[in-house]
């Protein structure tokens, strides 16, 4: 071939793909088709044919909006009155146009709708944004067959059943999967091709099974299965192929991928449920009040008229509506209830979801623009997909976490082997470097010789996947050894046994995509050493092998015809290929698992068996994954005859046909000569070890799901601190020779009972070893769970015991867990009433991060299935410490305190409401001027604490940490508990209070201008008012930690703008101004006694609270306190310092028992421990 052009091989696997959005399939009964739930009929290149035939099919248009145009304003309306406290104030509004109203009908409706119409323009936003991306896929662009062989462009929206399309521009998800074409449709390569083109497809009905398809297409009077197989997936990358052609299957709203497009699990934070109780217990309070100030205000009404004379005569009774007629007492009472309902709703913050909604938002953006979260190598930044549970972050007691590409980067490196008994490879893993810590001795290569040797290899430019070292076999020095024949054949088994794809560079360079990781450093692996996969078509793969034997590069091509594919599959276990060679003999190479592959040896196959096994064992405990490879050579009759049984088992419609096809692929995986084993290692995540080492001292456990095997898990545990020397590990397994004999008679009933019970004893053991509250103990335990035991272990009359023994211990780690049971076992741990975090990177994971509390996606290389079911996305797993142990720790604080704050300000608010009415005898007269009471919440009191939830920080991001220990105010809840709300609600009656009395025992009976005019209701409602005003703000800079230029312009400008309203409002015609006539120009802004009142009671009404703070922080100071303190002194940086305090408050709170710094400490109680003995000795 000519070098120095471009020749990019594609492989032509595909002329017609069946165009619909299915994945892999698990079941195929083509038995089914015409049934109920299979009568879909498809007429290829004859989409009208459809209505003739009575089919309804609809259109390829989607929506993904929540509202359209006719719905929007009932349904959002509906969403937004939902929420009890919105509900009540449109309740008490509807009942201001009433005369019960103690304020007019405007300024009780404009704020609510003020509220409302905020909330559906956020709601009309976002859902616009998703129009747009419907727009956007509706109005792709696609090439559709219109007969005569031509093809013209249509919108993606206009596609109908039944139309042959031509596209080129499928994008989307990364992984590669093999798709293929039936092979009778092979032919058609070109448009023209499509003229004449007509053909039947009958299969299932729509559904949301993304991984089975059932169907079959009808060509030449025969007919076809469809699988899976000839399904492509939407929104997949195409690649290896310039274009397709396609049958359209599914359009609209019937595909696969919209049958799934269901939304995620409404999650709410706790903090959120805990503030609707909130709300009801305000309601409730509010009630109460209400209530006792009806019955007094019936009683006072009553009592009225004494003589026929009024006594309280400035309600003139006399002249009286039923609202304060004494000869009705008990329906004036009535009214009067309804009265107070509408005057006491100050008590419940009208703005308080919308103010929350915006703080959140913003803190998304704040997590979101990151820079120390962005990961540089792959370009992604972090994204919370959702701002509803930011607050939540700061409460993570659990941490639920897959291993491969979460803890690990799922990026695997071929490092190790083991070929005909002789194990191949110096390198040393990660593990093995945890482990030599562990022990405290010197790995291999650091012995003498070792180092330099090392250090050579090293120098080597490095080939992403391949990082395996030994001179022995590495440039074709294998030809020296003494069982090169199986050599050569290990590595041609590499370079043939699996379903890569090449592409071939115009520089006659061969890079791979492959389905997953594995499968690329094999054939890499098989190319650095001389055995090059070089092209792959339907019929045949080509191997480019470097000739060991000549001294100038040369090389030989061998193409291999490609006979059968048994694929792999999670039950198989093993994957195998059946070839033939130039030579003309008959292979059949396969690899897979340990646990399948021994057991189908020949008895003249079992020459390195004992080896294989034995560095199978080592390498799995330096967290290696393995395989074992073998092969057999099969004559041409053994061949035909297996073909037979396998073409027989596919084309057969039965609802037996895997079990057919199963079968035919074991009867000729049998009598396998071993080769030997692969050994590839999936590396640590940078950072993960201190990652792990930050969230433990945070007194978060974590818990790993993985699927791999219990030794290598346990090494993984090591190598990243999970796990460390001294910890009692308490496993439970069904490994144990009683069950495992028991397995070998068969009887199900019998084993599962036996398993059942083991389990329950295991777990009852490991119970009784970790020792009770009340016993004080350093040691620390490790929970190391099979999936076959995780199984009982989940069942119903076991799973709280499980549980119980499981929280603990310090770390746990489940093996060979499947999806679903990692879901379980996250479902199981929310049973604690704590807050769980799941973390995963696969499509294995969706289940775990949706039933999580939170769910964190991690964006790398297994596709966009974890991230798109998400909460948040991050880009590698060390991010998680800055994402809980800062941005958690300040988003629980600031949403804490702010709706702590947030009641505080209405409590004290409605309480001089309530404090005037009863002083006024329960009149229903309202302290302040009707806007005065509805700007309240809206304009005077509203963004500074917004200011808060978006800025306040009690301590640096740097010394969140440091002090990682901090973490523990959120998931103890210390700053929204119960006392601490009620504390709030308490300091703002006791405000209330202060001010109510202040102000009108300095107003009452008293000259209050120059003219001796004594303060009338306005002047004393205005004096309040301000005070209040004052009160609030004051009270909110007291709790302000970390100031900006923002939250002072938003405190002092809201008080500021109160005497701007003041003055403005004022000078309104009174016809609108009513009370507020000219009050502050007139009354107030001339009189000193406004301004020394105004002074007063603001700094005597605050001293209880300034009292109350400086007595905690010098005598009762919590955690953040303490670090404030040393940082006020300039030490809080100091490491010493950081060392003390954080050893005090864990030892006060909680031990440390995984993690890198426990691992030090635990070092350090046993040279104390040892030097101990040799004393008493």
């Amino acid at each position: 071939m000519a070098r120095g052009r471009k020749r990019i091989e594609k492989l032509k696997l595909s002329a017609l793909y069946s165009f619909a959005l299915c994945g892999k399939s698990s079941s195929e009964d083509h038995s089914k088709i015409g049934t109920t739930g299979f009568s879909r009929v498809v007429y290829v290149n004859d989409p009208n044919r459809h209505e003739e035939e009575g089919f309804r099919y609809p259109l390829n248009e989607v929506a993904t909006t929540k509202y359209t145009l006719v719905t929007f304003l009932p349904k959002s309306l509906f969403e937004q009155f939902r929420r009890v406290a919105n509900f009540y104030f449109l309740v008490t509004g509807v009942l201001t146009l009433t005369r019960l109203a103690p304020y007019s009908a405007v300024s009780a409706l404009l704020p609510l709708c003020v509220v409302i119409i905020a909330t559906m323009v956020k709601e009309g936003v976002e859902d616009w944004r998703r129009k747009q991306q419907d727009h956007e896929l509706n109005n792709r662009i696609v090439k559709v067959h219109r007969g005569n062989g031509i093809f013209e462009e249509t919108k993606w929206k206009y596609i109908k059943i039944g139309d042959v399309i031509k596209t080129m521009n499928l994008d989307g998800e990364t992984n590669l999967k093999i798709k293929q074409a039936l092979e009778v449709t092979l032919d058609l390569q070109d448009d023209t091709s499509f003229r004449n083109f007509r053909q039947i497809i009958k299969c299932e009905d729509p559904n949301a099974n993304l991984y089975s398809f059932i169907g079959t297409m009808e060509w030449n009077n025969m007919q076809h299965p469809l699988s899976p197989q000839q399904l492509l997936l939407r929104d997949s990358k195409l690649r290896n192929t310039d274009y397709i052609y396609g049958a359209v299957i599914f359009t609209g709203h019937d595909t696969k991928v919209m049958q799934n497009a269901t939304d995620p699990p409404s999650k709410r934070s706790k903090i959120e449920k805990k503030m609707d109780k909130i709300i009801y217990l305000l309601l409730c309070s509010l009630l109460v009040i209400a209530l006792l100030g009806s019955v007094f205000f019936g009683i006072w009404t009553k009592d009225d008229l004494r003589n026929g004379e009024p006594k309280r005569w400035y309600l003139r009774p006399d002249d009286s509506t039923v609202f304060y007629d004494p000869k009705r007492a008990a329906l004036a009472s009535f009214f009067h209830l309804l009265t107070a309902l509408m005057l006491y709703n100050y008590f419940i913050p009208i703005s308080l979801y919308i103010s929350i909604e915006m703080v959140k938002i913003l803190q998304a953006l704040f997590i979101n623009q990151d820079i120390e979260m962005y990961d540089e190598e792959s370009d992604k930044p972090t994204h919370a997909r959702t701002s509803n549970l930011n607050e939540e972050l700061g409460q993570v007691d659990t941490i639920l976490s897959d291993k491969t590409g979460t803890l690990t980067c799922n990026m695997m490196e071929f490092i190790k082997c083991s070929i005909a008994g002789t194990a191949y490879g110096q390198g040393v893993t990660e593990v093995e470097k945890a482990m030599a810590l562990r022990k405290g001795v010197l790995l291999d290569d650091e012995v003498e010789g070792g180092g330099q040797k090392e250090k050579q290899i090293d120098e080597s430019s490095h080939v992403k996947g391949f990082n395996l070292k030994d001179p022995r076999i590495m440039d074709g020095n294998w030809i020296h050894e003494p069982n090169r024949d199986v050599i050569r054949d290990f590595f041609r088994l590499l370079a043939i046994c699996h379903t890569c794809i090449p592409e071939v560079d115009e520089t006659d360079k061969v890079s791979y995509e492959a389905e997953s990781p594995d499968e690329a450093a094999f054939v890499i692996a098989a190319r650095e050493l001389g055995f090059e996969f070089y092209k792959r078509a339907q019929t045949s793969i080509v191997v480019r092998e470097q000739d060991p034997n000549q001294n100038v590069l040369h090389h030989q091509y061998r193409k291999y015809e490609l006979l059968n594919v048994l694929e792999f599959s999670s039950s198989r276990k093993r994957m195998s290929v059946i070839v033939k060679e130039p030579e003309g003999r008959i292979l059949l190479f396969s690899k897979g698992a340990d646990s399948v592959m021994f057991s189908r040896l020949a008895p003249t196959g079992r020459k390195f068996e004992e080896e294989t096994k034995r560095h199978i064992n080592e390498y799995s405990d330096s967290g290696l994954r393995t395989l074992v490879l073998a092969y057999r050579v099969l004559d041409e009759k053994e061949y035909q005859k297996f073909a037979e049984k396998f073409r027989t088992a596919k084309i057969s419609g039965g609802a037996d046909r895997d079990e057919k096809i199963e079968e035919a692929a074991d009867s000729i995986e049998r009598d396998l000569l071993l080769l030997g084993a692969t050994a590839v290692e999936d590396k640590l995540q940078k950072g993960v070890p201190e990652c792990i080492d930050k969230l433990a001292q945070a007194g978060i456990k974590i818990w790993v799901l993985t699927g791999d095997k219990m030794e290598t898990a346990i090494n993984i545990g090591f190598a990243c601190s999970l796990l460390r020397q001294g910890m009692t590990q308490i496993i439970i397994t069904l490994e144990a020779p009683d069950i495992l004999a028991l397995e070998k008679s068969g009887d199900k009933h019998s084993i599962a009972k036996a398993s059942k019970q083991s389990v329950m004893d295991q777990i009852e053991d490991g119970t009784k070893q970790i020792p009770t509250l009340s016993q004080s103990s350093t040691e620390s335990f490790a929970l190391i769970i099979d999936g076959k035991s995780l199984t009982y272990a989940l069942e119903d009359d076991t799973k709280f015991k499980f549980l119980d023994l499981a929280v603990k211990c310090a770390s746990v780690i489940c093996c060979r867990s499947s999806p679903k049971q990692k879901a379980l076992v996250t479902r199981l741990v929310k049973h604690s009433h704590k807050v769980t975090l799941a973390i995963g990177d696969g499509a294995n994971d969706v289940g775990m991060l949706q039933e999580a509390d939170i769910g964190v996606g991690i964006s790398g290389v297994e596709g966009m299935q974890a991230v798109m079911a998400s909460d948040i996305a991050i880009a590698q797993f060390r991010f998680l410490e800055r994402l809980l142990l800062v941005h958690g720790h300040w988003c629980y604080r600031r949403i804490s305190v702010m709706i702590c704050y947030f009641f505080y300000k209405n409590v004290t608010f409605g309480v001089t409401i309530f404090l005037y009415e009863a002083f006024a005898s329960f009149s229903g007269k309202p302290a302040y001027n009707d806007w005065f009471l509805s700007l309240y919440n809206v304009f005077f009191t509203s963004l500074p604490v917004i200011a808060l939830g978006v800025f306040d920080q009690d301590v640096s991001s740097r010394l969140c940490l440091r002090y990682p220990e901090l973490y523990q105010e959120g998931v103890q809840n210390v700053l929204f508990s119960w006392r601490r709300i009620l504390g709030w609600m308490l300091n703002g009656v006791i405000n209330a209070i202060l001010i109510f009395f202040f102000c009108t025992t300095a107003l009452n009976d008293q000259a209050f201008r120059q003219d001796g005019q004594v303060a009338g209701l306005d002047a004393l409602g205005a004096v309040m008012y301000t005070c209040v005003v004052w009160v609030v703000n004051c009270q909110m800079a007291l709790s302000v930690n970390y100031f900006t230029i923002i939250q002072h312009i938003f405190i002092w400008g809201s008080i500021a703008v109160w005497y701007l309203f003041l003055l403005a409002y004022g000078a309104v015609d009174p016809k609108y101004s009513t009370t507020a006539y000219m009050v502050f120009i007139e009354q107030l802004a001339p009189a000193l006694s406004y301004w020394l009142v105004t002074l007063f009671v603001v700094m005597a009404t605050l001293i209880p609270y300034f009292c109350y703070a400086a007595v905690q922080i010098r005598f009762f100071p919590m955690f953040h306190n303490k670090i404030q303190w040393k940082r006020y002194l300039g030490k809080a940086e100091d490491p010493e310092v950081a060392r003390q305090l954080s050893s005090r408050h864990r030892t006060s709170s909680h031990p440390r028992m995984v993690g890198i710094s426990a691992r030090r400490d635990g070092k350090a109680m046993q040279v104390t421990k040892g030097a101990d003995l040799e004393v008493e000795g």
